[in-house]
């Protein structure tokens, strides 16, 4: 039987169809690479939806059960609204940063009804700048947070009535702040490129002996950590005509650290 999965992966920067067809030529070859080894086990992508921005797949074969729930856990699915639990741990990138003043939302894949979890301001403030009283756009432009930017969230309340999901940043994401803050590293975040892409520009700029890792957090969306002493907006400036559509975020332990005083 075919097994179907909508994946959890947005697909964006995209402006031609021949851009969409390279994108799921190079998204099926990463998928590939998750699930190697399974030559009898077939992966299709079914199509690329308008509604959110995600690809639906088919898996068909004598592994297709093995290989569905690998996809699930390397690369990750949309959930339904039903099945979230309080405690529960997701990955999500950053929506409409700036937008409203009371938080930041965050778009989990979570479906059926879509609903965005909520990291409301007073967590924000606990948990980012040691409790002190600042704004969201402080926080905001402190950590420079922009759509797209990723993170991994822990869910606090679930209102089913009101269809509303809030939530805290897991210690994992809190983890890379404390690592930058303790080694006083800094860090280069990167929409709308694949990790590979990313690479081939830190190669042909000779940045490469900069960097201390590349992490990536979705398909498109990846987080460099630089070694001591390398700043990230001269790492931006130096690879950012290199990758066209491109948004970029600069994570910098002094302007963190302004947000304590």
């Amino acid at each position: 039987m075919v097994k179907k999965l909508v994946l959890y992966d947005q697909i964006y920067n995209i402006s031609s169809e021949k851009e969409e067809k390279n994108i799921e030529v190079r998204y099926k070859k990463y998928l590939k690479e998750k699930v190697k080894g399974f030559p009898s086990t077939k992966i299709r992508i079914k199509k690329l939806r308008k509604y959110d921005s995600r690809f639906e797949i088919e898996i068909n074969g004598p592994e297709e059960l093995f290989m569905f729930n690998l996809i699930k856990k390397e690369i990750g699915t949309i959930i339904n609204f039903d099945s979230v639990k309080e405690g529960q741990i997701y990955k999500g990138t950053m929506i409409d940063i700036g937008k409203v003043g009371f938080g930041i939302f965050v778009d989990c894949a979570i479906m059926n009804p879509k609903t965005d979890v909520l990291l409301p301001l007073h967590s924000l403030r606990k948990q980012l700048c040691n409790g002190k009283v600042k704004s969201l756009t402080e926080i905001i432009n402190a950590y420079d947070f922009i759509d797209k930017f990723p993170i991994y969230v822990k869910i606090e309340d679930i209102n089913k009535e009101e269809n509303k999901i809030s939530g805290l940043i897991a210690q994992k994401s809190l983890d890379l702040y404390q690592k930058c803050l303790q080694e006083n590293i800094e860090g280069v975040f990167l929409s709308g490129q694949s990790k590979g892409q990313l690479k081939k520009a830190l190669i042909k700029k000779g940045h490469l002996r900069d960097i201390v890792s590349i992490e990536r957090f979705g398909f498109l969306e990846n987080i460099v950590l630089l070694r001591e002493s390398t700043e990230s907006p001269g790492i931006i400036s130096d690879i950012g005509n290199l990758l066209r559509g491109s948004k970029f975020s600069a994570i910098r332990p002094n302007r963190i650290r302004g947000l304590y005083d």
